[in-house]
């Protein structure tokens, strides 16, 4: 039997470069891509704590891009020799969810979600459907193309947030999401502070220009107050799934809060009177919903500031090294300092 190499997700804290059987077109509607490269995301480093919705014996890897080497017969949204950039959410289009506009609820994406429930691209080649491909221009570079999919993510976010120009955002948590937001509100105009822990982190963050702050070291609260004026911020956005307690802390009344991190490893306490009082407007974002194509042309156009977003590529053989320096060190489950903001694997 044929096989190819990739980083198989075994359990909790386990994921080994592995041969595995090699996957072949067996369905009208599918693709085989040929994977050039795989970003590493802040969900699969959750996986691994068991901190997010997971799968035993599945490959890792959500954010891709490639090369289409076989096709179904039915296929017509690309060709052979394409080069793709993957929505890893396949939904069904037949569902409540779907036919109301509500795709991102899909009832199948517990069984379709690439990198989740099915192999996805921290392997040489991934089986995928069409209605996931994006053709990508050969201007946009396949470490780039990894990010199309987060990219569009957080555009579903600004979408549901509807940031305008005169508004004051806080971004909490400056990994590749936070990035990625703080960088849309500078083009969008506007005054944008961003939180972060990590040291390594924090010299990203600093490089945008805009004030970086950082909780363990400061009075949050009152760095929130007296860089606003006393008001608080319009917009305040969880990047890390952790801190709507405290967006809600730091939101002006009458303003917005994004929950859009994810981590289903963590409760917390709020006052229901807190938001009716300020009539908060507390939102909810999850994946990307018909922004794929939005995403493509920001990043072709080089509309954002994406120089310091890449750390370094790496073999996929020695991805699982790569996750100590995202903050997880899989030989001991601890914790440990960061290096790095984004991290692509090659295979």
């Amino acid at each position: 039997m044929e096989t190819m190499k990739a980083l198989l997700f075994k359990d909790i804290g386990k994921i080994d470069f592995e041969e595995i059987a090699f996957p072949h077109v067996s369905a009208q509607n599918q693709v085989l891509v040929k994977v050039a490269a795989c970003g590493i995301c802040g969900t699969d480093v959750k996986m691994l704590e068991g901190k997010h919705a997971y799968k035993k014996n599945v490959v890792l890897g959500h954010e891709f891009a490639g090369e289409v080497v076989e096709i179904g017969s039915a296929v017509t949204a690309v060709a052979l020799g394409d080069r793709v950039a993957l929505d890893n959410n396949s939904r069904c289009g037949v569902c409540e969810f779907c036919r109301s506009g509500q795709s991102s609820q899909c009832i199948e994406l517990k069984n379709r979600t690439l990198g989740v429930f099915q192999n996805g691209g921290y392997a040489e080649y991934v089986l995928a459907t069409e209605d996931v491909c994006f053709k990508i221009p050969d201007s946009l570079d396949d470490i780039t193309a990894t990010q199309v999919e987060t990219l569009a993510t957080v555009l579903n976010g600004m979408n549901i947030v509807q940031m305008q120009p005169y508004d004051s955002v806080l971004v909490l948590g400056c990994g590749p999401i936070g990035y990625l937001f703080a960088a849309i509100a500078r083009n969008a105009g506007t005054k944008v502070v961003t939180t972060e822990i990590d040291p390594f982190r924090i010299g990203i963050a600093k490089k945008f220009g805009h004030p970086v702050l950082n909780p363990e070291e400061c009075d949050l609260e009152a760095e929130v107050l007296r860089l606003t004026n006393g008001k608080k911020f319009d917009i305040v956005i969880d990047a890390i799934g952790t801190q709507l307690a405290n967006a809600i802390k730091y939101v002006t009344p009458g303003g917005k809060v994004l929950a859009f991190g994810m981590d289903s490893s963590i409760d917390v306490t709020i006052k229901p009177y807190d938001i009716t009082r300020n009539a908060i407007k507390v939102l909810g974002s999850y994946i990307g919903q018909n922004t794929m194509v939005p995403a493509i042309d920001m990043l072709d156009s080089k509309q954002l500031e994406m120089d310091n977003f890449f750390t370094e590529t790496v073999s996929m053989k020695d991805g699982p090294a790569a996750f100590t320096k995202l903050g997880l060190d899989l030989n001991c489950m601890d914790h440990v300092a960061k290096s790095a903001m984004k991290i692509v694997l090659i295979p």
